[in-house]
């Protein structure tokens, strides 16, 4: 992917309200451009002027025209300083690139870094400030944050990789090469972050090289359909007094929406739209939305219309954190429902594709790839799974439609 078409851009210039140092707001204007060709990297353009916005995109669009991507990355400025640069190495008589001359100049003095005294919990506490509400604050500090916590006040010039990689060797080694990678992952972005121009606490990330380790093959895993029953069972019990918990299963388990995504429906009114009577959700801000990601919708599957009648929901859902996710797990574990990270989404999606056979519709309902889909959902149940997993309804219900072991039992008999 590269950069996004001007028209595009410009119908989807943002409005950022930012504090300064004093707590003084101003406001931001920015456009996202796409990626990168070169980094594979979000490229932005922000001003404190929306017409200054437009200008800057105009000439970013006019260098692109005529010179294509790697004239874009130039600024006017930067063009005649380039230019400036190449008369001077020609004028020395020095048979070398512009970037022969920059390489140089980084492996000298440059490479000390910009921001010596730069400490690795100061920049961590920028970093995770910046991170719009919503997002994966809790996985951020669960990974990078207690890294950070670990080095004590370390300064960010001093950190090496060989210490990098004896913790992740002695805190995930033996774990899943997958919570290995995850870990390594979100400290490499918190490095990038600190090593971005506008803020130069790093010259160079220092395991920018570091490898992820390889991951096979796994089955993928998915609840049986009595232990969904049974913890649906405890939540609606718990739902006069922790309505939330239950609300969230239900966008969980039954619209196979992503943990992120229901953080972002009940602390923005504008990431999502469930209407009840409508019998319609609308995800605006789903995962990857701030690259571009378009918006989803699709209709309430009627198990999940029949919980959400049940109680009130969207007040419910409205008090949802980024904890609630934990809270269910641990009401879950403490009585013997067996759960696993993101176990509703991907049982959801598992049970769907079983009970329907219309695959196009359980991606375009979930938002997931066509191979990420096929590649871990497909053939893993069979439709008598699916059809006792949307059996579970709330105990209002139950004269209506059976229950799901009792729809699974007969099934399996009919089998």
């Amino acid at each position: 992917m590269a950069y996004l078409p001007k028209n595009i851009v410009e119908k989807n210039i943002k409005v950022r309200i930012r504090s300064d140092k004093n707590g003084k707001p101003h406001t931001d204007y920015e456009a996202y451009l796409g990626v990168d060709p070169f980094t594979h990297r979000p490229a932005r353009l922000t001003r404190t002027d929306r017409n200054d916005l437009l200008n800057a995109l105009r000439n970013f669009y006019q260098r692109h025209q005529s010179g294509g991507d790697a004239a874009a990355r130039l600024s006017a400025a930067e063009a005649i300083d380039a230019k400036n640069a190449l008369d001077a190495l020609a004028a020395a008589q020095m048979k070398m690139t512009l970037f022969d001359a920059v390489s140089a100049y980084i492996g000298g003095q440059a490479a000390q870094g910009a921001c010596p005294e730069k400490r690795a919990d100061e920049a961590f506490d920028e970093f995770f400030t910046a991170k719009p509400d919503g997002a994966d604050k809790h996985k951020t500090k669960a990974t990078t944050g207690k890294w950070v916590a670990s080095l004590g006040g370390k300064r960010l010039c001093d950190i090496a990789a060989k210490e990098v990689a004896a913790y992740l060797e002695r805190n995930y080694g033996g774990k899943k090469p997958k919570t290995y990678n995850s870990h390594l992952l979100y400290i490499k972005t918190f490095l990038n972050w600190c090593c971005k121009d506008e803020r130069a606490y790093l010259a160079k990330n220092p395991i920018s090289s570091m490898k992820f380790k390889p991951e096979p093959w796994e089955e993928p895993e998915y609840m049986k359909p009595a232990d969904v029953e049974r913890l649906f069972r405890l939540l609606e019990a718990r739902k006069e007094d922790r309505p939330e918990l239950l609300a969230y299963a239900i966008v969980n388990f039954f619209c196979g929406c992503r943990a992120v995504e229901i953080q972002r429906m009940a602390s923005d009114p504008d990431a999502a739209k469930i209407n009840i009577e409508g019998e319609t959700v609308r995800i605006a801000k789903a995962k990857g939305y701030q690259q571009g990601k378009r918006p989803r919708a699709f209709p309430i599957h009627s198990t999940a219309l029949a919980w959400m009648k049940s109680f009130d929901f969207l007040a419910a859902l409205s008090k949802v954190t980024e904890v609630t996710q934990k809270e269910v797990y641990e009401l879950a574990r403490k009585n013997g429902v067996p759960m696993f990270q993101n176990c509703g989404r991907h049982t959801f999606i598992t049970y769907h594709v079983a009970a329907y056979n219309d695959p196009a519709k359980t991606t375009a309902m979930v938002g997931t790839s066509e191979k990420m889909r096929a590649d871990n959902y497909c053939g893993l149940a069979q439709k008598k799974d699916g059809e006792a997993y949307f059996a579970i309804l709330p105990s209002a219900n139950n004269g209506q439609i059976e229950k799901a072991e009792v729809v699974a039992e007969k099934a399996e008999k009919v089998a």
